[in-house]
């Protein structure tokens, strides 16, 4: 079927791209299936596996299958492999690992209280079968890949979530040497993509997937790609894998999408490889591909690294709306807290502040030293005022609300509560003079996509599956809720669904 001589092909593309509006997708699934047919095609190369993008899923997912004795073929359409995984930490999420018991105090850790914790935070919205596969998976991934080489050197634990019982949570998350900080996720790719292509991998660079191809019964058995200025046909013998990252940089997919991504890239600081434009989603959808999950990202405060691990409480500052108010608990997991950020600033087309006294800058926590608030001052960066109500009027937020906010504060964390959050770290009062600081998200991605089951398998908008075809890590949706919630989740993801779909790719038999 046709839509007014737009093909489903040619209309998800032009959605993609933002020349049609994608506000009417929702009549797709009533379009017939489109793609380029495997009738008659010439095929310039082949492979039993073929993997669409080079970053940690992919790698994830070419090491496993190579592993099972696969021949794998991966297309990367950057020029180095790991993508967004390169950039993260590294780090990664499980329970009840040798590891989590030698450097914490949570011996009896159980992938079923991790698998309880996140499917809390899903808030409803989280697919149940795929948050326990991927809780009652995390630890074998963490021996897989010591046994590539990787050394565990500790590990630590995400910040509160208010709403969520205190006994589901602990230290879970693992380092390695090497990872934990900005660019933290090079060794773990290396070690993959070593462990591929000593077992046979090819990966080739500088190659764009624009396509699936499909026979008359429906499967995927290839891929149409951009190498050298060319076209060209790769044939799939046993399957696809989709692994080429979210819709991070395509802004009109975003803006239809998954809103507060838009938000982010737009007003923020992206973080995401730029190749990241939701090129596999696109593909799965033009051939009748459900999507789910979109809506949350991964939006940290780039300044100040506020609530990103339980190591670093937070110090006495709090965050206003342009009505002067608070909205939120401050030291809860950074993405939680970054979701109402963008609400709040959503709703009042203003932005937000996160406010501190001269007073806080002697806190053990302190996110800014006398030298760094004075060049942050100078730049602009922060607002200074003598007093809170001269800081209300730079800011252009209620003088009476910002101060009566204030009281309210100082009185309650002299007693050290907060009976409007609950917040429990930097409860402290604040004196002046008094600063401001905007917040600003820096992104390393949105959360959603194609939609699988527990073999990391497509599924289509009737709830079949698409027959091999697979999607992993933030390709896929529904293992991850309207917030991203804590450092580690990511990684741990790609790792896994990149393995299961790997393995269950390669168990396939050959076309």
């Amino acid at each position: 079927m046709e839509r007014k001589g737009i093909s489903r092909r040619d209309f998800i593309k032009g959605a993609a791209a933002g020349t049609i509006g994608m506000a009417t997708m929702g009549v797709l699934g009533a379009c017939s299936q489109s793609s380029t047919s495997a009738d008659d095609i010439k095929w310039d190369k082949e492979a039993e596996v073929v993997i669409v993008g080079g970053g940690g899923t992919g790698v994830a997912a070419a090491a496993q299958a190579a592993m099972d004795g696969a021949q794998v073929l991966i297309l990367e359409k950057a020029g180095i492999a790991g993508g967004t995984t390169n950039y993260s930490g590294g780090v990664m999420q499980a329970s009840s690992t040798k590891y989590q018991k030698d450097f914490t105090d949570y011996k009896d850790d159980t992938p079923e209280n991790h698998f309880q914790l996140w499917l809390r935070a899903g808030e409803g919205l989280v697919d149940e079968d795929l948050v326990k596969d991927l809780a009652y998976g995390a630890p074998d991934h963490i021996e897989w890949l010591s046994g590539m080489g990787l050394k565990f050197t500790s590990v630590y634990g995400h910040s509160d979530i208010p709403y969520i019982d205190k006994n589901l949570f602990a230290d879970r998350i693992h380092v390695y040497e090497g990872g934990g900080g900005h660019g933290g996720g090079v060794p773990m790719v290396t070690a993959m993509l070593d462990s591929a292509l000593s077992n046979g991998a090819v990966i080739e660079y500088d190659t764009e997937v624009t396509e699936l191809v499909t026979n008359d019964s429906g499967e995927v058995v290839g891929v149409v790609a951009t190498q050298d200025g060319k076209s060209i046909n790769v044939k799939a013998k046993k399957g696809v894998i989709l692994a080429s990252a979210g819709i991070d940089n395509n802004k009109q997919m975003a803006k239809e999408l998954a809103p507060q991504q838009f938000w982010a890239i737009s007003n923020g600081v992206p973080m995401c490889a730029e190749t990241d434009t939701g090129d596999g989603i696109r593909m799965a959808m033009e051939i009748g591909a459900a999507v789910c999950g979109f809506g949350g990202t991964i939006d940290f405060c780039g300044k100040t690294g506020a609530s990103t691990d339980n190591r670093v409480p937070h110090f006495p500052a709090f965050i206003v709306n342009a009505k002067g108010k608070r909205f939120v608990n401050e030291d809860a997991t950074y993405a939680y807290h970054y979701r109402a950020i963008f609400q709040q600033e959503s709703q009042f087309g203003a932005p937000t502040y996160m406010i501190f006294g001269e007073s806080s800058l002697s806190d053990e926590f302190a996110r800014w030293t006398k030298e760094s608030l004075d060049k942050d001052l100078a730049e602009g960066a922060v607002l200074q005022g003598n007093t809170i109500q001269e800081l209300a009027d730079k800011i252009g937020v209620d003088s009476e609300n910002l101060s009566a906010t204030l009281a309210t504060w100082n009185a309650e964390s002299a007693e050290g509560k907060d009976s409007q959050f609950d917040r429990t770290t930097g409860l402290k009062p604040i004196s002046g003079p008094f600063y401001a600081y905007k917040n600003t998200a820096f992104n390393l991605g949105a959360i959603g996509g194609v939609k699988i089951n527990t073999d990391a398998q497509a599924i289509d908008t009737n709830g079949e599956v698409i027959p091999r075809l697979y999607a992993g890590g933030l390709n896929a949706g529904g293992w991850i809720g309207p917030y991203y919630p804590g450092s580690g989740t990511a990684i741990i993801g790609t790792v896994h669904w990149g393995r299961k779909a790997g393995a269950h790719a390669a168990k396939l038999t050959s076309l």
